[in-house]
């Protein structure tokens, strides 16, 4: 009877290690798959950050447009440049804020925007005079045009990743 007993105690025992085994691999992929959840979460929202960066992008140039290459004196009469300049002093403190999910150039390149930026701001804003609008304003407008094919090329990147989830 003990013999039976310390066999059917043994059973029990592998039993209970093949099941214990059993569940932790599927802990394990459960945890795996919890990862891969969070990793693409992560992404999804560094990709909506970019996404937002593009599109404050577009915002500004058109906005900037105003008193860039195409204005005229006549156009400029009613606009308000240091509102212009505002709106550029907070696309500079988007992109700094956002630069963390930039790649490592153009992380450096959005730096330097926004260091390039700084005079032709306060010139903006300071300005008075049709050629010191047109000259403060287009200054800007190419300096962000130059910028946007890098930051449509790290949006276009970030796009490409996105996994197709399947309904």
């Amino acid at each position: 009877m003990e013999i039976l007993l310390s066999i059917l105690g043994s059973l029990a025992s592998i039993g209970g290690a093949i099941w214990a085994y059993v569940q932790a691999r599927r802990s394990k992929t459960f945890a795996e798959q919890a990862k891969t959840v969070r990793d693409e979460l992560v992404e999804r929202r560094k990709t909506i950050e970019v996404s937002k960066v593009h599109s404050e992008t577009a915002r500004i140039l058109r906005l900037v447009s105003k008193v860039g290459p195409t204005c005229t004196s006549t156009s400029v009469k009613t606009i308000r440049c240091h509102e212009i300049a505002q709106e550029v002093e907070e696309y500079t403190r988007l992109l700094n804020e956002q630069s963390s999910h930039f790649t490592h150039v153009l992380d450096s390149q959005a730096r330097k925007l926004c260091g390039d930026l700084k005079e032709d701001i306060v010139g903006l804003a300071e300005a008075i005079d049709f050629e010191s609008k047109k000259k403060f304003g287009t200054s800007i407008y190419y300096k962000i045009d130059d910028f946007m094919p890098l930051v449509k090329m790290v949006f276009d990147e970030k796009k490409e990743r996105q996994p197709i989830v399947a309904s």
